[in-house]
C-alpha cells in the first residue's frame, strides 16, 4: 500500500509524561515570572469565581427568607413592632395580603407601608450584595484579561523556541536522515506539531491549575455549608477519576495514531504536489486520487477512534452531573421540610455543583489537548533525539585551498550494507581538471556526496591538501568546495539572493560581477526586473541552462577553490550549453575542476577522465588515451556517437 511509504513507526513503547514534561520546563523556565504572574491572576481569579453563590445564599437566607428580632404588639386591627432582641418572627406572602409568621404560624396581617418599613434593610442589603456582584464581575474581567494575555504571550514564546530549536537541530542532522524522512512528514513536526505545543501553553496549563483550585475551593466551601450534602457530592468522585484513567490511556493511544497519520498525508501531499507534472503526463491521476484516498481514509479512521473516546467520556461527565443534582436536590428538600437547611444553602449548592462538573469537563477536554501535546511532543523530541552531525567547529580552515584532493581505497555504502563504491583510489593536483564518466547507477554523483562529507564513507580516506576531511571544520570545507547539480534548486526570492543565498554581507555588485564571470548576467538583465526578478520556489520560470548558470555564479560569488559540476549540461541546449562550457573553461584557470558527466563530448578536453563502473575506478586517462584503450570509455563514446552525440 502506498501509505506505508509514508508511514513511521507508531510507538508502542510508553514513553513517562513526566520525561516530556521534564523537557518542556527547559523552554518555560525563562518565562517564569510570566508564569507566577498567571497563577497570581489565576488565584485571584479562582476566589472571586467562588463568591457569587454564596451572595446568591446570603441574598436569600439573610433578606429574602429573612427572620426578624422584633417584638409584634397587636391591638385591634393595628400592628406594631418593637427593636429587642426578645422576639423573633418572618413575613408570608398570601394571596390575600403579607402576614406576620411566629412560631411557625400565620397569625397578624400587615399594611403595605408596614412591610416596607420591613423590608427597608432588606432591599438596602440586597442593593449591596448586587453592587458587590457587579464589582466582582468587573474585576473578573480585567483579571482575567490579564492572565489570557500573559498566558498567550508565554505559550507563544515558548512555541517559537520550540519551533527554531526543531529547526535549527534538522538543518544540522546528517543528509542520510533525510533519505529516509519525507519532507511533509517533518513539516507536519516543524508546523502542526508545535502548533500543538502552543495551545497547551497558551490555554491548558494555566486552565488546568485554575480548575484544580476551584474544585478545592467548591469542595471546602460546600462542606462548610453543609457537611452532610457534601459527603454526598463527593461520593461521585471515585467514579469521575475511574473514568478520567480510562479516558487518559484510550485517548492517548488514539492522539498518538493521529499525529503519526497526519504526517502520513503531509508526506504524501508534498511529494505528490512536487510531482505533479509527471502525474499530468502519464495520465496517473485516477491512481493517485485513490492512493490518496486511502491514506486520508486512514487518517480519517484514527480521527473516528479519537472521537469515538472523547464521545463516550463527555456524555457519561453529562450523566453523572444530572444524578449527582437529583441527589442533592433529594436530600436538600428533606433538609429545608425538617429545618435542618435553609433554602438558600441548597440552591447555594445546585450553583456549586454546575460550579464543580464545569472544571472537571474542562478537564476532560483540556486533557484531550494534553495528550495532543504530549504526543506531539513525543514527535518532537523523538526528532530531536537524531544525532546532528559531527563539524568539528574546534577545528580551524585554512583561508584557502591549493585545491588537491587525494581518494584512498575508499569503500561507501548509503545504508552500511550495499556498497556502491569499492576501493577507489584517485589524486587530482591543484586546478586539474578531471571528469567522471560511466553508466547510470555507477557512483559518479556519490564521489561529490562524500567529497563534501554529507556521507560517512565506510572505510578509507578522503583528504584534501594533504588531510583527512574529516580533520577540517567540515561547515567551512564545504564552503570551499562548491558544488553545481544537475537539478539546481533555487528558492522563492529574487535572483540576486539565490546568487548570493540571502546573504546580505555580499554587496550587489559582487553578485553582478560573478554573474558577467559566467556569463549569465546578459540573460538576468533580460528579466522583467532583472537581479530584482522574483521567482518561486525550485526556480519553474526559468529554464534548465538558466539555473545552471545561477548555480555558477553561486559558486563563484561565495570564492570556492575546487568546483563540482554534476551534469551540468544534461538537460540544456546548444546555446546554454555553450556558455556553459565558457564559464567552466574561465573558472577551470583559477579552480580545481571536477566534472561528472553523461554527455562524453562536454568532458573531452578534461586533463583526466574517470571511468566509473559499477563502483569502482576501472580507466583513467585523456580523451585520446581511453579511446586507444578500447574498453568501457570507447564503448561509451561510440554508443553516443551512434546515437548522434558526436564529438
Amino acid at each position: 500500500m502506498a501509505q506505508n511509504v509514508y508511514s513511521e513507526a507508531e510507538e508502542k513503547l510508553k514513553v513517562e509524561d513526566w520525561k516530556v514534561i521534564f523537557r518542556l520546563w527547559k523552554y518555560t523556565k525563562p518565562y517564569l515570572p510570566i508564569l507566577i504572574l498567571a497563577l497570581v491572576l489565576i488565584g485571584a481569579s479562582t476566589g472571586l469565581d467562588l463568591l457569587p453563590p454564596l451572595l446568591s445564599k446570603m441574598v436569600i437566607d439573610d433578606y429574602m427568607n429573612n427572620e426578624y428580632t422584633l417584638v409584634v404588639i397587636h391591638e385591634g386591627d393595628s400592628v406594631s413592632f418593637i427593636d429587642t432582641e426578645e422576639g423573633t418572627f418572618s413575613l408570608k406572602q398570601t394571596e390575600s395580603g403579607d402576614y406576620v409568621v411566629t412560631d411557625g404560624v400565620l397569625q397578624y396581617p400587615i399594611t403595605q407601608q408596614q412591610l416596607q418599613e420591613l423590608r427597608v434593610e432588606d432591599l438596602n442589603g440586597i442593593g449591596r450584595l448586587a453592587l458587590y456582584m457587579v464589582m466582582i464581575l468587573i474585576s473578573l474581567f480585567f483579571i482575567n484579561y490579564g492572565q489570557v494575555f500573559a498566558t498567550s504571550y508565554m505559550g507563544q514564546k515558548i512555541t517559537h523556541g520550540i519551533r527554531v530549536d526543531l529547526f535549527s537541530h534538522i538543518l544540522r542532522v546528517p543528509m542520510r536522515f533525510f533519505d529516509t524522512n519525507p519532507s511533509g512528514r517533518l513539516a507536519t513536526r516543524i508546523a502542526n506539531d508545535t502548533e500543538n505545543m502552543a495551545e497547551f501553553f497558551t490555554s491548558v496549563i494555566t486552565s488546568i491549575v485554575k480548575d484544580v483550585l476551584l474544585l478545592g475551593g467548591i469542595i471546602i466551601i460546600m462542606l462548610n455549608l453543609s457537611f452532610r450534602l457534601g459527603l454526598i457530592t463527593l461520593l461521585i468522585l471515585p467514579v469521575i477519576a475511574a473514568a478520567i484513567f480510562l479516558f487518559r490511556y484510550f485517548d492517548r493511544l488514539a492522539y498518538r495514531k493521529v499525529r503519526t497519520r497526519l504526517a502520513i498525508i503531509n508526506a504524501f501531499l508534498a511529494e505528490h504536489i512536487s510531482g505533479m507534472s509527471i502525474t499530468q503526463l502519464f495520465n496517473q491521476e485516477r491512481r493517485k486520487r485513490e492512493e490518496f484516498d486511502g491514506v486520508n481514509k486512514n487518517y480519517f479512521k484514527s480521527l473516528m477512534e479519537q472521537l469515538w473516546v472523547f464521545a463516550i467520556f463527555r456524555p457519561l461527565l453529562d450523566l453523572l452531573y444530572y444524578i449527582t443534582i437529583a441527589i442533592v436536590v433529594w436530600f436538600g428538600v428533606k433538609g429545608i421540610i425538617g429545618n435542618v437547611l435553609e433554602f438558600g444553602v441548597l440552591v447555594a449548592f445546585v450553583s456549586y455543583i454546575d460550579m464543580f462538573f464545569r472544571p472537571l469537563n474542562d478537564i476532560a477536554e483540556k486533557y484531550d489537548i494534553v495528550q495532543n501535546a504530549l504526543a506531539s511532543a513525543e514527535k518532537i523530541f523523538k526528532l530531536m533525539d537524531e544525532k546532528e552531525e559531527i563539524y568539528h567547529h574546534e577545528k580551524a580552515l585554512p583561508s584557502s585551498f591549493k585545491g588537491s584532493v587525494e581518494f584512498e581505497k575508499v569503500t561507501f555504502a548509503y545504508d552500511g550494507k550495499h556498497n556502491v563504491l569499492k576501493d577507489i583510489s584517485f589524486s587530482v593536483k591543484p586546478k586539474e581538471k578531471i571528469a567522471f564518466v560511466g553508466e547510470t547507477g555507477a557512483g559518479k554523483t556519490s564521489i561529490i556526496s562524500i567529497l563534501t562529507g554529507l556521507y560517512r564513507i565506510q572505510s578509507g580516506v578522503i583528504r584534501i591538501d594533504g588531510k583527512d576531511i574529516y580533520d577540517y571544520n567540515l561547515q567551512g570545507l564545504r564552503k570551499k568546495v562548491g558544488v553545481v547539480l544537475q537539478d539546481v534548486f533555487l528558492f522563492s526570492g529574487s535572483i540576486l539572493d539565490n546568487i548570493r543565498l540571502f546573504d546580505n554581507s555580499i554587496s550587489r555588485e559582487k553578485v553582478i560581477s560573478a554573474a558577467k564571470y559566467v556569463y549569465a548576467h546578459s540573460f538576468i538583465e533580460k528579466l522583467s526586473d532583472g537581479y530584482d526578478t522574483m521567482i518561486l520556489e525550485r526556480g519553474g520560470t526559468l529554464s534548465a541552462g538558466e539555473r545552471q548558470l545561477i548555480a555558477l555564479a553561486r559558486a563563484v560569488v561565495f570564492d570556492t577553490d575546487i568546483l563540482v559540476l554534476d551534469e551540468a549540461t544534461a538537460n540544456v541546449d546548444t546555446e546554454t550549453e555553450a556558455l556553459i562550457q565558457k564559464a567552466m573553461e574561465r573558472i577551470s584557470s583559477e579552480k580545481t575542476m571536477i566534472t561528472i558527466a553523461h554527455r562524453l563530448s562536454t568532458i573531452r578536453n578534461a586533463d583526466r577522465i574517470m571511468v566509473i563502473h559499477r563502483g569502482s575506478l576501472v580507466e583513467s586517462g585523456n580523451h585520446e588515451e581511453l579511446l586507444s584503450k578500447g574498453g568501457i570509455y570507447t564503448d561509451l563514446y561510440r554508443l553516443q556517437y551512434e546515437l548522434g552525440d558526436t564529438a
